[in-house]
């Protein structure tokens, strides 16, 4: 029965570690991809200002 116990234990922790990591990466990602379109914003507002239109 222990032996049961102890392979579900290590299943689990396996998982758990799978899903931080996929976590992880997805936070990661988010970021990047805001940083980008803080990027397209501040072009858009720079040409926006270049053919003198209002925000």
């Amino acid at each position: 029965m222990r032996l049961i116990y102890a392979f579900l234990a290590v299943r689990m922790l396996r998982l758990a570690r799978f899903d931080l990591a996929r976590s992880d990466m997805l936070h990661r990602s988010a970021d990047e991809a805001f940083e980008r379109s803080r990027d397209r914003v501040r072009l858009a507002e720079v040409l926006a200002a270049r053919a003198e239109l209002t925000s």
